[in-house]
């Protein structure tokens, strides 16, 4: 009989946990952590999913909490998932997780999982107190903001008449989990309406414009990175695509800005000193420079291609808060910068 117990469990084992849809999860009592599978912990391996598996948790987050969810795993097939879907009904999907954490605020969240192939999957559930005095309140005008969005805790206001622009400028563009603390909210505190995180709006790979002439930023938890948050007036920016300069250390950088189907600029926000090299334009192009956004008392200089080749190179320092947008219009042009 004993013999017997222990093929039990091992086979059970080798197969990997088991689970279903529907599942509900509700604040513990002082906000103790919820895990799943309940004998695993960070500390641990994570554990095997058994293969052909569909669940789902639908997790409650009381009025003055948000959730803080952390996932271990990852699936070995092209067809399975990791999901989650949050009060805005945003859609976050992924393949590997590593703790990096999310954040929920009121009232749900909701976590699942489909996998075709045994996975490993496991995940920690927290629950905090959102805060409740506002920081500081904040008007946008024609000079742009740009702050560290992830660097402290802060929960702050930010007011514009014709609307707020958002666009971030992580410190990685490949792995930029920190700003996934920072949530954005239109209205004037966090009884307005939430929109989205920052993780979420820079996958959009644009800028993001609010309807309301006032939103709120939140940042839940601090990190050491360099994380910057371009904040625009949307007044004359609503139906600019912005591209960003990414530098890299000792190269050469080249982007193309092409504005013959859309308006278009190129925007330098990072804090580091760079060199125009070089610029390649269409015949007619012209390119307009503005220190900041687009506004008649932040406008540098027009440039023709003639215009460029008798100037360059030309230094742009941004360290300071400065931030430079290259406007291009009637047709395309190429940039090449050495940092």
């Amino acid at each position: 009989m004993f013999f017997l117990f222990l093929a039990i469990v091992s086979t059970v084992s080798a197969a990997g946990n088991t689970c279903k849809t529907g599942n509900v999860v509700n604040r513990l009592v002082n906000s103790q952590p919820y895990y799943w599978p309940t004998t695993w912990n960070e500390n641990q391996t994570t554990p095997s999913l058994a293969k052909d598996q569909t669940c789902s948790w639908i997790v409650t987050v009381p009025k003055g909490y948000y959730a803080k969810l952390s996932i271990s795993g990852k699936t070995t097939d092209k067809d399975s998932r990791f999901q989650m879907i949050d009060s805005a009904g945003n859609l976050m999907q992924t393949t590997s997780e590593e703790m990096q954490p999310y954040y929920f605020p009121p009232a749900k969240f909701t976590l699942a999982v489909s996998n075709k192939a045994v996975a490993t999957f496991a995940f920690k559930i927290q629950w905090f107190l959102l805060p409740t005095e506002i920081t500081s309140y904040n008007s946008v005008g024609p000079q742009v903001t740009l702050i560290n969005a992830t660097n402290s805790l802060y929960y702050r206001t930010y007011y514009a008449p014709q609307g707020v622009s958002l666009l971030a400028f992580p410190v990685s563009t490949t792995s930029y989990y920190s700003l996934r603390s920072t949530l954005v909210y239109q209205g004037s505190s966090l009884d307005g309406t939430y929109i989205s995180n920052l993780y979420s709006l820079y996958q959009t790979n644009n800028q993001w414009i609010s309807k309301d002439d006032t939103i709120v930023l939140v940042n839940l938890e601090t990190s050491k990175n360099a994380d910057l948050l371009l904040i625009q007036e949307a007044l004359r920016i609503k139906d600019i695509t912005f591209t960003e300069l990414i530098p890299t250390v000792n190269s050469k950088v080249s982007v193309t800005v092409n504005s013959t189907k859309k308006k278009t600029a190129l925007v330098a926000a990072y804090q580091v000193k760079q060199t125009l090299t070089d610029v390649q334009m269409d015949t007619a192009a012209y390119v307009t420079i503005y220190y900041g956004s687009l506004d008649p008392y932040n406008f540098y200089k027009n440039f023709t291609k003639t215009q460029f080749q008798e100037v360059l190179p030309v230094n742009f320092d941004n360290s300071g808060g400065n931030v430079y947008e290259f406007y291009v219009y009637n047709g395309k042009a190429t940039f090449t910068f050495q940092f």
